[in-house]
């Protein structure tokens, strides 16, 4: 009885420590609720995402959801700061050159004008292009609602990737 007592409070004090070390690192836990980032990422996966320095294109991070109130999306980053960002016949243009993809589920069937980033603003846009509500949508986002760059897919396991 004693040891089981102990050694729950030693799993306890080992959960809490690990717990305060990734807050203290700016590590935390995220899982994809929707179909936005299909073939990269699918419904259900669980990710690892850290505190950045400065994003870099093609980082998918976690940011703020600018549709829902405390929700948070996973997008991936096509445009920084002083880009031209423009989506036509198919492609994403950067700067005015077309950006190759070969991550995307297919190629996007809409239309987006140029709109040129201002200063801490991205572009991003989900891997499924054409179900996904993302900066084509809804603009660009502010950096100061970006949570995490995802680092790690680690669920399921047998998925397991360095993203």
């Amino acid at each position: 009885m004693i040891f089981r007592i102990i050694k729950t409070v030693i799993g306890a004090a080992i959960l809490f420590l690990v717990g305060y070390y990734f807050g203290l690192r700016g590590v935390r836990f995220y899982q994809v609720i929707s179909e936005s980032m299909l073939p990269t990422l699918e419904v259900g996966d669980r990710l690892i995402g850290a505190k950045f320095e400065k994003l870099d294109y093609g980082d998918i991070i976690a940011c703020d959801d600018p549709l829902e109130k405390n929700g948070i999306i996973i997008k991936r980053v096509v445009g920084l700061e002083g880009d031209l960002i423009e989506v036509k016949n198919g492609y994403l243009y950067r700067n005015r050159e077309k950006v190759e993809e070969p991550y995307i589920m297919e190629k996007p069937d809409y239309k987006v004008d140029p709109v040129r980033l201002k200063t801490e603003e991205i572009f991003v846009l989900g891997d499924n292009r054409n179900n996904s509500s993302d900066s084509s949508v809804w603009g660009p986002v502010q950096i100061s609602s970006v949570h995490a760059r995802l680092t790690i897919r680690y669920w399921p396991f047998k998925k397991f990737k360095v993203l």
